[in-house]
């Protein structure tokens, strides 16, 4: 079997390189929400990610499912891609 990639794709479909930085668990509270799924009915445990690219450039995860990141100083939205 192969090695796996990752990519961040953002504006104008550009992709990045990256690779994870750290993951720690967080708590959700029960009745928040990431702005995209709908809020979660109890509490529960999550891993939040960090990735960083080639440049050095720092991406942190901003849903639940950890598809989707913002660059430190960019309210973009870049999506993971796991090829």
């Amino acid at each position: 079997m192969g090695s796996v990639s990752m990519y961040l794709e953002g504006p104008g479909r550009e992709r990045r390189p990256v690779t994870l930085l750290a993951s720690e668990p967080t708590q959700v509270r029960p009745g928040s929400s990431d702005g995209i799924r709908i809020a979660h009915r109890r509490s529960s445990e999550i891993q939040m990610r960090t990735l960083v690219d080639d440049h050095g450039n720092i991406a942190r995860q901003v849903d639940y499912d950890g598809y989707r990141y913002k660059f430190q100083g960019s309210e973009m939205h870049w999506d993971l891609i796991v090829g």
